[in-house]
């Protein structure tokens, strides 16, 4: 991936960037979803990891919060 060539994340925060992922990607199916690609929900999840979060729940919040639109997947869950 363009970018992210230089980044390398310890075995513990890559646990929690699995799960902020897997989350997402759940989320965005249970609203029904179908234009965002998993790669794209990746980059997201990346950019914020690499600019510090770890927080699982804000990894997830963030990256769909850049997706799609807030209302769409909050009152989902």
């Amino acid at each position: 991936m363009r970018g992210f060539h230089n980044s390398s994340f310890d075995p513990q925060t890559l646990v929690v960037l699995e799960a902020a992922f897997d989350e997402a990607w759940l989320t965005l199916k249970a609203i029904g979803n179908t234009t965002v690609k998993p790669d794209e929900l990746a980059r997201c999840v990346l950019r914020l990891a690499m600019e510090g979060e770890r927080d699982p729940a804000r990894l997830h919040d963030g990256a769909l919060k850049g997706l799609v639109p807030a209302t769409s997947w909050r009152e989902a869950g």
